[in-house]
C-alpha cells in the first residue's frame, strides 16, 4: 500500500479510481497553504502544490481522460479540465481539491503526466470567477412592475428579498411638474449580502459570517442596472422569425394557427429553438413581454359583393387571446398585406400562436380566403420594462459582472479574511480586525519551532511610500465628474501616507466594478416646502446648478454600491421629511446613502475618506502592523494532524526564545511534504495591538448640502519630484496665457 494515495472523483463525488504512483520512490508532493500576503493588499491565497509527476500507465490514462494522445477528442470527459480529487496519506485525508494536467511526457527520463493540486479553497475562487452575476439563482426571481411589489419588497429586507427599490436620482422624471415619484422612478437594485451568498451556494459553499448578518451590512446594496431593461443579449436570444411557404386556406367564420414552416433559410432563424414549425407554437424561454412583428398577406375572397372584409389577427397564449389587431379594409382579388406589431406578457413556458380570423360584417358572406406565402412573423423579448409588466431579476443585470468582481470589490472596501474549511465546504469571512479569535484559545508552537535551523525577521517595506484606496473610475457620471473637476479632488478616495523608510511612488487598492456615488437633496419628488425635501442618490448625466434635474433620465454608468433604508428622515428641527410617491405624501422614504448627508446619517461612511471611512474603520490597525510590525519566518515541526486541522482564524503563540516571544498570525504554510518527517517552513506575522495609525482629516468625502457646489474646495496641492535628497516642485507651460505655473494634485 502507497504512503500516499490521489483519489480520482467524478463531479457528483463519486470515486473514479487511484492514480499509480509505485514507480516513485521519493514522492514529491508538497504543499502550501495561506490566507493573506500583508505585502499585497489585494492578494487572498489558498492551498496549492508546485508541480509534481505521476508515470503514464494505462490506468492513469484512463483516468487522465488520455491526454497523453493528441489525437484524442479533448471534450471527451472534460480532458483538459480540472480532476476533483482527495490526498489520502497513510489512510487519512489530507485535503480535497483538484488537480490539472500540464504536460505529458514521452521519453524524457520516465514516460509521465507533469500535474499541479489545488484545494477547494481556490477552487471557489475560480468558481466565483466564471458564474455570472445573471446566473444566480435569486429569491423571488420573477417580480411584477408594480406599486403594490415594489411597497412589498421595500417594507422587507435581505433576509426575504435579493432586492429592494431605492428611489434614486436620475433625471427624467415621469411627472416632475407634480413633484411626483412614480413607478419608473424606482429600479431594482440587488443587496451585496444576497449576491455573495446566492451564489456561494449555488457553487455549493456554505457561509459562515458575523459580519455578513450585521444589520447595516445586511442593508449593503448596489445599483447594476442603470437603464432597467432586459440586457441585450436576453433579448438576443428570444428572436425567432418563422415564413410561411405555402398558402394558408379558411372559410367563413374560420380561426386558424398560421403556422409559418420555415425558421432556417435567412433571414429566418431560431437559433435557440423557441418556435415549433409543425405546431405553430413559440414557446417563451422567460417570463416577461413579447413583442410580435407580422406581415400578412391576404388574397382571393371568393363570395364577397361588397369590397370589405373584416379581418381579426390575434396573439394567443395557451390558447388565450392576449392582443389583436382588427382591419376591415382587405379588398377583393388583390393582395392585401397587412404589417403590425402586437404585444404577449405572460410566464416562461407558455406557448403563443398567432391567430386569424374573419367576421360576417360585410353584405355577403365570404366562402373561402387565403393567407398567402411569403408571410412572416417575428418575435423577440421586449427591452423595456414598464409598469405592468412582469420581469426575472436575473435578466436586467449586464452580461458580464461575475461573482468573483462582486466578492473583490467587498474584500477591498471592508478588508475582508477568508477560511476555507474543505471538509464542511464552509467559507468564513470576516474584516481583517475581527477575523482572528481571541489570544485564549490560541495554539502554542513553541515546541514546534526549530532554533537551530535559523529563522528570518523580516519588516514589510514592499510598497510604496503611498498607498491609494479609490472606487472605480466614473462612467458616463457627468455631474460627479463636474463636482470633482471643481473640487480638485476624486470623490471618495483616500491616500495614506507611509513613512519614510518605504520608496517613492504609489500603490493602488481599487475596485473594479463599484463607483462612488454621492447623495442629493431630491426636490423632483418632495413637497415644495424646502424643510421636508428629502435625502438620496444622485446620478445626472450632465451638471446642473442649481440643482434643477436634468429631463433626460442617465441610461450608462458602472454600478454603485449603497446602503439601502426604507425609513423616516429627519430634518435639522426634528420634523419628518416627505416623499410624494404615487400621488400620495409619506415619510417612509425608500432611500441610498453613500455617507452621512444634510442631517441624514449614514451607518457606514461608504467613502475611504474621514475618521469614520472604510481606511480609518478597516484598514488603519493592520496599516499600523504594516508600518510598525514584523514577520517571522522559520522552521517547525509541523505534523499531518497540525496541517489537516490548520484554521488560520486561530493565533499561534511562541514562548521562547524571548525574543521572538508573542503571539503570531499564520500567513503560509510553505511546502509542506506530507510523507516526510521533516520541518516546514512557515511565515508567521507578529499579532499585537499597536493602535491605527493617523488618519489625514484634510482628505474629505462631502457630507453637507453646503458643498454640493463646490463652495468649500480643498486646498490645492503642489506635485514634487525627487533630485538627489531635494525636492523640486513641478511647473508647466500654461498653452493659454504662455506662463510657466506649478502643477497641482
Amino acid at each position: 500500500m502507497n504512503d500516499v494515495v490521489i483519489r480520482i472523483l467524478d463531479t457528483s463525488n463519486t470515486v473514479l479510481g487511484d492514480l499509480d504512483l509505485t514507480s516513485f520512490t521519493d514522492f514529491p508532493l508538497v504543499l502550501t497553504k495561506g490566507i493573506v500576503n500583508l505585502d499585497n493588499l489585494k492578494a487572498r491565497t489558498g492551498t496549492f502544490s508546485k508541480t509534481f509527476k505521476v508515470p503514464n500507465t494505462k490506468n492513469n490514462a484512463n483516468l487522465l481522460s488520455n491526454v497523453d494522445n493528441i489525437n484524442s477528442r479533448k471534450d471527451y470527459r472534460d480532458a483538459l479540465n480540472r480532476k476533483p480529487c482527495v490526498i489520502i496519506v497513510s489512510g487519512t485525508q489530507i485535503d480535497k481539491g483538484f488537480i490539472q494536467v500540464g504536460k505529458v511526457f514521452d521519453g524524457f527520463e520516465l514516460d509521465s503526466y507533469e500535474l499541479v493540486f489545488f484545494g477547494n479553497n481556490i477552487d471557489w475562487v475560480k468558481g466565483a470567477s466564471e458564474l455570472k452575476l445573471r446566473d444566480i439563482n435569486y429569491r423571488n426571481n420573477t417580480q411584477d412592475y408594480s406599486k403594490s411589489v415594489i411597497n412589498t419588497v421595500n417594507s422587507s429586507n435581505s433576509d426575504v428579498y435579493d432586492n429592494c427599490y431605492p428611489y434614486i436620482s436620475k433625471g427624467g422624471n415621469e411627472d416632475i411638474g407634480s413633484l411626483n415619484a412614480q413607478v419608473r422612478d424606482f429600479y431594482p437594485s440587488f443587496y451585496i449580502r444576497s449576491i455573495i451568498e446566492r451564489g456561494l451556494n449555488d457553487l455549493g459553499w456554505n457561509i459562515s459570517s458575523s459580519f455578513l448578518e450585521s444589520t447595516h451590512i445586511k442593508r449593503l446594496a448596489c445599483d447594476l442596472s442603470p437603464s432597467f431593461t432586459v440586457a441585450e443579449d436576453v433579448i438576443k436570444d428570444s428572436v425567432s422569425r418563422a415564413e410561411l411557404t405555402s398558402n394558408l386556406e379558411f372559410g367563413y367564420l374560420d380561426t386558424k394557427i398560421v403556422i409559418f414552416d420555415d425558421d432556417s433559410t435567412p433571414p429566418n432563424e431560431d437559433l435557440n429553438n423557441h418556435y415549433n414549425t409543425s405546431t405553430g407554437k413559440y414557446t417563451l424561454p422567460a417570463t416577461g413581454r413579447y413583442n410580435v412583428d407580422y406581415s400578412l398577406k391576404f388574397y382571393n375572397w371568393v363570395g364577397i359583393t361588397g369590397t370589405l372584409v373584416n379581418v381579426t389577427i390575434g396573439v394567443y397564449s395557451n390558447g388565450i387571446l392576449k392582443s389583436e389587431s382588427i382591419r376591415n379594409n382587405l379588398n377583393q382579388d388583390i393582395i392585401n398585406t397587412l404589417t403590425g406589431t402586437l404585444s404577449v406578457s405572460d410566464n416562461i413556458n407558455s406557448n403563443i400562436t398567432i391567430r386569424v380570423s374573419f367576421d360576417g360584417n360585410i353584405s355577403s358572406p365570404v366562402s373561402s380566403g387565403q393567407v398567402l406565402d411569403g408571410s412572416f412573423f417575428r418575435v423577440q423579448r421586449q427591452a423595456e420594462i414598464v409598469e405592468g409588466n412582469s420581469f426575472n431579476l436575473n435578466e436586467i443585470i449586464p452580461s458580464s459582472p461575475t461573482l468573483l468582481d462582486v466578492i473583490n470589490d467587498f474584500t477591498r472596501m471592508f478588508n475582508i479574511y477568508y477560511w476555507t474549511d474543505v471538509k464542511t465546504k464552509t467559507i468564513y469571512l470576516e474584516p481583517r480586525d475581527t477575523f482572528f479569535e481571541s489570544k485564549t484559545s490560541a495554539l502554542d508552537w513553541t515546541n514546534k519551532l526549530d532554533i537551530g535551523k535559523g529563522y528570518e525577521v523580516d519588516y514589510i517595506s514592499s510598497y510604496k511610500r503611498n498607498v491609494e484606496f479609490k472606487y472605480k473610475d466614473l462612467n458616463n457620471d457627468e455631474w460627479l465628474k463636474g463636482w470633482q473637476d471643481l473640487n480638485k479632488r476624486i470623490y471618495a478616495r483616500y491616500n495614506h501616507v507611509l513613512p519614510e523608510r518605504f520608496a517613492e511612488g504609489s500603490n493602488t487598492v481599487e475596485l473594479g466594478l463599484f463607483s462612488a456615488v454621492y447623495s442629493h437633496d431630491c426636490v423632483e419628488v418632495s413637497p415644495v416646502n424646502a424643510n421636508l425635501v428629502f435625502t438620496s442618490l444622485k446620478v445626472w448625466n450632465e451638471y446642473i446648478n442649481p440643482e434643477s434635474a436634468p429631463s433626460e433620465r442617465i441610461t450608462n454608468y458602472n454600478p454603485k454600491v449603497f446602503l439601502f433604508n426604507n425609513g423616516t428622515q429627519l430634518n435639522v428641527s426634528g420634523g419628518n421629511r416627505q416623499i410624494k410617491k404615487f400621488g400620495n405624501l409619506e415619510t417612509t422614504i425608500p432611500y441610498g446613502i453613500f455617507e452621512t448627508y444634510n442631517n441624514t446619517t449614514s451607518d457606514i461612511n461608504l467613502s475611504f475618506t474621514g475618521d469614520d471611512g472604510l481606511f480609518s474603520t478597516y484598514y488603519s490597525n493592520m496599516f499600523k502592523n504594516i508600518e510598525e510590525g514584523g514577520r517571522l519566518i522559520a522552521y517547525l515541526n509541523l505534523t499531518s494532524t497540525d496541517v489537516d486541522n490548520l484554521d488560520f482564524r486561530k493565533l499561534v503563540y511562541i514562548d521562547r526564545p524571548s525574543k521572538l516571544n508573542g503571539y503570531y498570525l499564520i500567513e503560509q504554510v510553505i511546502d509542506y511534504n506530507p510523507l516526510s518527517d521533516g520541518l516546514t517552513k512557515v511565515s508567521l506575522f507578529k499579532f499585537e495591538n499597536l493602535g491605527s495609525v493617523a488618519i489625514d482629516g484634510t482628505q474629505q468625502g462631502n457630507n453637507s448640502n453646503n458643498d454640493d457646489n463646490g463652495n468649500t474646495p480643498a486646498p490645492l496641492q503642489p506635485i514634487y519630484v525627487e533630485d538627489g535628497s531635494n525636492l523640486i516642485e513641478v511647473y508647466i507651460e500654461n498653452p493659454l496665457t504662455g506662463l510657466i505655473e506649478p502643477v497641482y494634485r
